[in-house]
């Protein structure tokens, strides 16, 4: 079994959010259990700066007036091949995405990926797709390219962001503008790969079901819909390889599920004095996200004053995103100095510190169609708080306090009262040292590895093959 996955995004190469972290763990893992996987990306600035690749082939492909070049390249890392799409016009940028031509230069991708494919293999079974990004290659393949006879799989990994330009890009694809393309007068990738994909997953079965409905669907649910007895929900998982606490070289004491008390109070301590906060044992959230309303932070804005008010509790807030956001909890910090830090963008050292020192980590999602942030923060025995929505529901077992089982804590309507009276939940419990060990344990015991995920996909797999 041959597969090539395809995206505009993997960790350490590029990375944005969390579909990195997935093209990153899920070719390792399908590896493991005998799967022959590649991937594809495109050869972006940071990668030519940091990685020594090597050149593969050319080849070129007719984008309506203009004859573009196409660069191959290849690095084996980890026992993965990638190969890289290289063209300086389309990504020899300083970001991925967000340029007034991003409709033109992933169209490119995707002709790019299939021009040059019998240089990268004539025996790829499957084609697995991510996001928008690869949208055109299912199309491509059952219109332009189908002496290739190759099978595809397509993965939302967020149906908010689409992929929608005008319908004028239909020009340089060479392609009648067709139902399949047409999206409100304009072109829309993902529509056009869920419409033409031979199966199409998304990344947790609440998502799945949640993206059917008008309110999370982003006008594409009756789209699914039509396509629904192809249509499946598969967990993420996380790199519990990078993600592990005895032996992450970014904490400043490691641990694990049988012996963590005084190590992450360490770390606690440690982290504390970074950010100038009064070294204590009082409970401390912490927050890792991008500052918009999708995560949340607009309800945490309107919930946390009376926490802080009325608790002895400290903050952490790392990320960016809406200024106003940002502001506020620039402001937050000095009126709390003691009590409340906040780091305006995105460390990777201070994230590991923040998964292994804080008691509760934060993420009141209005909708999150997995999500990470949350499995990693069990890993390391931070208990999340999250809102029942997409991946935090199907992960975050909520506190049943009459049994003492649970691995976090959970509210259910997107409110800042909510928000609010579920804080106040584990600043109370804190307090119960051998419960709240307890809770600690189980979170850190549970799998969210990509081995069992891995195999949802194979099945997907085999079934896509046998047809």
């Amino acid at each position: 079994m041959n597969i090539l996955m395809v995206a505009s995004e993997c960790y350490p190469f590029a990375k944005t959010g969390g579909l990195a972290d997935v093209i990153s763990a899920l070719p390792k893992a399908l590896k493991t259990q005998n799967v022959n996987v590649s991937v594809v990306l495109p050869l972006y600035k940071t990668i030519k700066q940091n990685y020594k690749t090597t050149f593969m082939a050319y080849d070129y492909v007719d984008l309506g007036f203009k004859h573009v070049y196409v660069g191959l390249h290849h690095l084996k890392q980890n026992d993965i091949d990638y190969y890289f799409i290289d063209n300086e016009e389309y990504f020899n940028l300083d970001n991925l995405y967000g340029y007034v031509n991003d409709g033109e230069r992933f169209t490119y991708f995707n002709f790019a990926i299939l021009k040059i494919l019998p240089k990268i293999s004539n025996e790829i079974d499957i084609i697995h797709l991510n996001d928008w990004q690869t949208g055109l290659i299912p199309y491509l393949l059952k219109t332009k390219y189908t002496n290739l006879n190759i099978k595809t799989i397509f993965s939302i990994h967020n149906i908010q962001y689409q992929g929608i330009f005008p319908k004028s890009l239909s020009f340089i694809m060479d392609c009648p503008y067709s139902d399949v393309l047409e999206f409100d007068n304009n072109i829309n990738f993902m529509k056009t790969a869920i419409m033409s994909s031979d199966i199409i997953t998304t990344v947790s079965p609440t998502y799945k079901e949640e993206v059917l409905t008008d309110y999370y669907g982003y006008r594409l649910n009756n789209v699914l819909k039509y396509r629904y007895d192809d249509f499946y929900g598969i967990l993420n998982g996380i790199d519990d390889i990078i993600y592990n606490p005895k032996t992450d070289s970014l904490i400043a004491k490691n641990y694990s599920d049988k012996a963590f008390i005084k190590a992450r109070q360490f770390n606690k301590n440690n982290l504390q004095e970074y950010f100038n906060l009064e070294k204590n044992n009082n409970i401390l959230f912490g927050l890792v996200s991008r500052l918009v309303d999708q995560k949340g932070i607009d309800i945490l804005k309107d919930a946390i004053l009376e926490v802080i008010a009325y608790s002895d509790a400290q903050f952490i807030f790392v990320g960016n995103g809406n200024s106003n956001y940002e502001n506020f909890f620039r402001y937050l910090h000095e009126q709390y100095p003691s009590r409340v830090a906040c780091y305006i963008g995105y460390n990777e050292e201070i994230a590991q510190k923040v998964y292994s020192s804080c008691d509760v980590f934060l993420m009141p999602s209005k909708f999150e169609p997995c999500g990470l942030s949350q499995l990693i923060a069990m890993r390391y025995g931070t208990l999340p708080l999250v809102r029942e929505t997409g991946g935090l529901k199907d992960t975050v077992i909520p506190y049943n306090k009459y049994t003492n089982k649970g691995t976090g804590f959970s509210f259910r309507n997107y409110d800042a009262y909510d928000l609010k009276e579920c804080m106040f939940k584990p600043i109370l419990l804190y307090k119960e040292k051998n419960i709240w060990k307890n809770l600690v344990q189980q979170a850190m015991k549970q799998d969210f590895s990509w081995n069992a995920s891995s195999k949802e996909y194979i099945k997907l797999y085999k079934k896509l093959l046998s047809k």
